[in-house]
């Protein structure tokens, strides 16, 4: 029989509201944010009792023929019944109280306080049994088990503690609650329970499933969890008989699972899809379970055992348990799991079915069957859900669906289910904001520079808004066997992901691109240009870690190339963003805080920000928009005791500074090498000044540390001949001669070098030529040639006789991140291919031919080249006025090996080709890569011969 449900009713003003049953199950209590208590007989009670005990009143309890309201002025006040006249107060805290908790067989109160505190009192006050003040938030609710063995409490702090009351010790903690600083603010209430006859097992709330632990190893027994439950699940408890166990989520969806068979008998959707915030079944064991939601409308469900709850409302408890005994037989035997108490005073299923129905008793029955569960297997954590990087949960009335860098797009619905949906723009001269109604109820949005993309599950349907000429609208629709997942819109290409595992491609107007198969279920989905993200589970969970894989697939013409990483998580985390720099490198943010870059590249993922570095408050989260490698600013919004921001009033975007997490962050040296370090790794807005003032400082540091070594080290690991006449100018300043003499024969060593390096280039792209690659770029088609037509394949001319040496192989796309590069009137530059981490840090300024001596000047026994070039810089420049800085210094090395009758490396083969870096040659700062994405780069750039 289906669970059925009675029509709400207006009980309590809008805010929490707590409900629970007298003992003889004839009454509802209830409680709410007006003050008031109201005592209803039965669900259609148009005039139930109405006692005022304060401004609010967030729970109450009935125990033994009293009432305990948790009043406004943060006490644990006791009432008689029905008289209701006020009979002490039991406890008191220095913070709201969230919940008061009881069962019939202890005499003691469970109260959970805002002030991160719980206690276990007496019923007639006093001093307090167990005070449990390890909690680092607001606790949201406690349970207690019936022979007063344990306790658990849930806290904002994100961690479910369970206490051994005896010996009053933390047994076990598990993070299963999402942070907040407030009661107030909380969705997720964690309301567990022990199972009440025996109190073996407690069961709470753990993402879209109830888990169920065994209280004596506190091993996973089971989960309850339905294909139809669509968000967090916030509260469960058992009914009075111990064999049905309910739980309600966060959008007003109230589920009853069998637990001996775990099968789910209904689920009933809430009519306004609000939050229930308190529960509680009938303690005659009919089948009745009250509710109330936070809007203060109290409910009830009827048949919630499967059975009419009118013919079990007239049955007494002993008819109903021997019924138990013969029917479900089995299904006992799976929830006792041959469990024999040590506690005397214990009372055991097993033993009262046995007398009762005249069982052989299990001690002497050795043919009995072994316990299927004997053996605790580690449990996984469940996959992740797919979402929408930067939108808010989808059950709320007015919510965020996308906010990127674009634009902002929201979603809100009135009480009568109509939705209309908002596009603003944060550049007004791109486009005009959008005002539309939501007739067919887009849950998912995406936004870029030249579409809006809407989607919705049911009917499955995209729907584009295209914001370039008279921004036509077109759609989509899904095959009936595919529902959207995701979608993801960027300014050359829309893409949406289904339940299929496939990831559909179209172009802003609407031209089917391609059809891919993902290759595990999807999370979710970003595009940057004509590059679209896919993240998906690549295996199923461990036991704390989700497994996941990302494919960045590449579009040019006709042309698709993709490369799959796998998407780096801190451990028990969850991704919680996805999304691309304004550079082009894909980032992914996970719940712990921690933001990454991939690096094309080099093909690794760094993290680049500590979010929680930040924040205040344990609760607070950041709610990131978009991530800028030119100004290496992060812009996101802080949400206090929340994962998300609210819509009103408008939430501030702050900026928090991209930071490589090295050690030691407090040094001077740590950060002088953590700046090297992430203007290697990143497009950064960066002078070539300020970037040799920081190598410098770093050198100076070493210097003075007295590690010569490391110092040296530093120079070759920069590779920028223009600092070492400084370097070693200040070495000699110091002292160092011994280091300004290596320093000064450095220039050369790098020249031998890179003439070796040319060689073993030449053979290496010889190899190529003879080799067969999958990368589509590979040959000389014109990669945005027609659909239709096919391309003219022409022949490569490889010219093995030449002379001129290939340009060296750079790391970095297009040589986009030089950072000591700077405008310059000199043509004749060359990048060098070592440097920090295999990325060009310093490109090396090769000189100028060299010149006839003409004035030649004879060094002094035993001068450096250091001294000479000190005391004949002015007449070299005189001589060599069209020379800059640094061919004039390598024009006087040259001179310098000349005088002391030393040959030059090209005084043999005669003058040497230069290497140009750029058709220009010119200096530019890093930033000027980044009008050309990485990813783009990655994935489409040819190669000449």
């Amino acid at each position: 029989m289906k669970i059925d449900s009675k029509p709400l009713r207006y009980a309590h003003a809008e805010g929490h509201t707590d409900v629970c049953y007298t003992e003889d199950g004839q009454h509802i209590i209830t409680c709410g944010n007006d003050g008031d208590v109201r005592i209803w007989v039965g669900i259609e009670d148009d005039d139930p009792t109405s006692h005022c005990v304060g401004e609010s009143a967030l729970a109450v309890c009935y125990k033994d023929k009293r009432l305990y309201v948790a009043t406004d002025n943060h006490a644990v006040q006791a009432y008689t019944y029905p008289a209701f006249d006020k009979d002490g107060i039991v406890t008191r805290f220095t913070a709201p109280v969230t919940q008061i908790k009881s069962t019939n067989k202890i005499e003691a109160l469970g109260c959970s306080s805002e002030n991160m505190e719980a206690k276990i009192c007496n019923l007639e006050g006093g001093a307090p049994l167990f005070v449990m003040t390890e909690h680092k938030g607001p606790v949201l609710s406690i349970a207690i088990c019936p022979h007063m063995k344990f306790a658990s409490t849930a806290c904002g702090d994100g961690i479910l503690r369970i206490y051994d009351i005896d010996t009053q010790k933390i047994v076990k903690e598990i993070a299963c609650i999402p942070k907040i600083n407030t009661f107030y603010a909380a969705k997720v209430l964690c309301r567990m329970d022990f199972e009440p006859t025996e109190g073996k097992y407690l069961a709470y709330p753990n993402n879209r499933e109830i888990i169920l632990l065994d209280c004596e190893s506190w091993g996973q027994r089971m989960t309850f969890t339905h294909s139809l439950i669509k968000c967090t699940i916030s509260q469960c408890l058992f009914s009075p008989c111990g064999q049905y166990l309910a739980g309600n989520t966060v959008a007003g969806q109230i589920a009853v699972w069998e637990i001996g068979s775990g099968a789910c008998i209904d689920i009933i959707e809430h009519p306004t899809s609000h939050n229930v915030s308190a529960m509680a079944w009938n303690p005659k064991g009919n089948g009745i379970l009250a509710y109330c939601d936070v809007a203060g409308q109290l409910g009830t469900l009827i048949n919630c055992y499967g059975k009419d709850s009118n013919k079990l409302d007239t049955e007494t408890d002993d008819i109903e348990m021997v019924e138990r005994g013969d029917d479900n037989d089995d299904n006992v035997d799976n929830l006792i799991e041959n469990y024999e108490s040590d506690d005397d005073n214990a009372i055991s299923l097993e033993k009262i079915k046995n007398e009762t129905l005249g069982l052989i008793n299990s001690e002497h029955d050795e043919s009995r069957p072994v316990s299927r569960h004997t053996t605790v297997a580690p449990s996984s954590v469940p996959p992740q859900p797919p979402f929408q990087p930067s939108a808010t949960p989808s059950h709320l009335e007015h919510r965020y669906m996308c906010w990127n860098d674009i634009g902002i797009v929201r979603c809100h619905t009135v009480e009568n289910g109509e939705s209309t949906i908002d596009v603003e723009f944060h550049d007004t001269n791109l486009h005009h904001g959008i005002h539309l109604n939501n007739y067919l109820n887009h849950t998912m949005a995406s936004l870029s520079s030249t579409v809006v993309a809407l989607a919705c599950e049911t009917p499955s349907k995209l729907v584009c808004i295209s914001l370039v000429g008279s921004s036509k609208e077109w759609s989509a629709s899904m095959p009936d066997t595919e529902e959207v997942m995701c979608v993801a819109a960027a300014s050359a290409v829309v893409a949406v992901a289904t339940t299929a595992r496939l990831l559909r491609l179209y172009t802003p107007l609407g031209t089917q691109r391609q059809v891919i198969s993902l290759a595990g279920p999807v999370v979710t989905l970003a595009g940057f240009n004509s590059t679209v993200l896919a993240v998906y589970h690549s295996t199923d969970p461990g036991v704390s870690d989700q497994h996941l894989s990302m494919d960045i697939v590449a579009l040019n013409g006709r042309q698709v190339r993709s490369k799959t990483v796998p998407v780096p998580l801190t451990p028990s985390s969850k991704l919680r963003w996805l999304g691309t720099s304004d550079a082009g490198s894909p980032c992914a943010y996970d719940s712990t805080g921690v933001l990454r870059l991939y690096d094309v590249a080099s093909g690794l993922w760094m993290p680049i920000c500590d979010t929680t570095t930040h924040s205040r408050g344990a609760s607070d989260s950041w709610f990131i928009v978009s991530v800028c490698e030119a100004t290496q600013k992060v812009r996101a919004i802080l949400c206090r005791g929340a994962s998300f921001p609210a819509t009103a009033p408008k939430p501030i975007v702050a900026e928090l500074a991209i930071q490589i997490p090295l050690c030691e962050m407090d040094t001077e040296k740590s950060q002088y090498e953590e700046q090297l370090v992430r203007w290697a790794h990143t497009t950064a807005d960066v002078d070539v000044k300020t970037a040799r003032e920081t190598a410098l400082k770093l050198f100076a540091l070493a210097c003075r540390s007295e590690v010569e070594q490391r110092a040296l080290e530093l120079m070759e690991l920069l590779k920028d001949d223009r600092l070492l006449p400084l370097a070693a100018k200040y070495a000699s300043r110091l002292g160092r001669m011994h280091l300004a003499d290596k320093l000064t024969n450095l220039a050369d060593s790098w020249e031998k070098e890179a003439d070796k390096l040319n060689i073993a280039q030449n053979s290496h792209f010889n190899d190529l030529d003879t080799q067969e690659t999958y990368d589509v770029t590979s040959t000389e088609q014109d990669l945005n040639a027609s659909l239709i037509l096919a391309p003219k394949v022409k022949e490569k001319k490889v010219d093995l006789d030449t002379n001129i040496k290939p340009v060296p192989i750079k790391a970095s796309p297009g040589g986009a991140r030089n950072i000591f590069k700077k405008q310059a009137t000199s043509t004749k530059n060359a990048p060098s291919p070592l440097s920090l981490t295999e990325r060009v840090l310093v490109d090396v300024h090769k000189a100028s031919e060299s010149t006839e001596n003409e004035d030649p000047l004879k060094p002094i026994e035993n001068e450096t080249f250091v001294d000479w070039f000190t005391r004949n810089k002015t007449v070299l420049e005189q001589q060599n006025p069209e020379l800059s800085p640094s061919e004039l210094t390598r024009h006087g090395i040259k001179l310098f090996k000349t005088l002391q009758g030393k040959p030059t490396t090209n005084s043999d083969n005669g003058p040497k080709r230069k290497l140009d870096d750029e058709t220009n040659g010119t200096e530019t700062p890093v930033s000027s890569a980044s009008k050309q994405s990485k990813l783009s780069a990655f994935a489409f750039s040819k190669k000449t011969t």
